[in-house]
């Protein structure tokens, strides 16, 4: 019997690049992006969580009514630029009047948290045109934070931003089979933010695409990071 190849994997910080990808993980991300307001209903039960670890009964508005009046400590809740943040079941919570209605936003880091990322470049106003903006994947990584960032991405860009995100490939996979192919370097004027693993963290504007680079948790903040710029948050 012939032994099987072994997979050859890169690993940069704890995160598995794999050469040989059987493309399932892959087709998961992708599909992510489509599915990702349903998968956020469920991050959204958060404060029936806290409620059962606390014991208390409170709910989001309650919460924010406390920090308003200054009752919460800086790590339960704190006011940014007139938004209330609160913290509840691991998440940083704030809600804004977005399309008519009260959208309310959990992610994991708050604003202070954020405040050293700096974002270089200038968005060209081409990359706010249309429905789409393309999510640029790269199909060889399996990364949890790399998922996870893609994730809140994709829920604040259709919940937040009333945007379509476009599941799409940095390269050809066999994962990728009737998707878009797109990088920065090949956008051509389309709306795009690729991810990338990369030991340094940074965030960078390339015409109409935005490029966040990290490993780890550090690539989850650089899209908070962005996230709380487009809401207003940060400037």
């Amino acid at each position: 019997m012939e032994d099987k190849p072994k997979e050859k994997n890169t690993v940069i910080n704890n995160t598995i690049i794999s050469e040989n990808n059987s493309g399932s993980d892959t087709r998961s991300i992708l599909i992510l992006v489509g599915v990702s307001i349903a998968l956020f209903l469920v991050v959204i039960s958060g404060f029936a969580l806290y409620n059962n670890l606390t014991g208390a009964v409170v709910t989001d508005t309650e919460l924010h009514q406390k920090n308003l009046n200054g009752e919460l400590n800086e790590n339960e809740g704190y006011i940014y630029n007139g938004y209330s943040f609160i913290k509840a079941d691991g998440l940083w919570w704030t809600e804004m009047n977005k399309f008519g209605t009260l959208l309310k936003v959990p992610l994991h880091f708050s604003p202070r948290e954020l405040e050293n990322i700096q974002i270089q470049g200038d968005l060209d106003p081409a990359f706010n045109e249309g429905d789409n903006v393309y999510i640029a994947i790269d199909p060889n990584v399996a990364d949890k934070h790399y998922t996870l960032a893609i994730s809140e991405l994709s829920f604040n860009l259709a919940k937040g931003m009333d945007r379509i995100p476009v599941g799409s490939c940095t390269e050809e996979n066999s994962a990728c089979e009737d998707r878009d192919i797109i990088t920065c370097e090949t956008a051509n004027g389309k709306p795009v933010v690729e991810l990338i693993i990369d030991p340094l963290p940074r965030i960078e504007i390339i015409g109409t695409c935005i490029k966040i680079s990290g490993t780890g948790f550090d690539l989850v903040k650089g899209v908070n990071r962005l996230l709380y710029q487009w809401y207003g948050i940060m400037n």
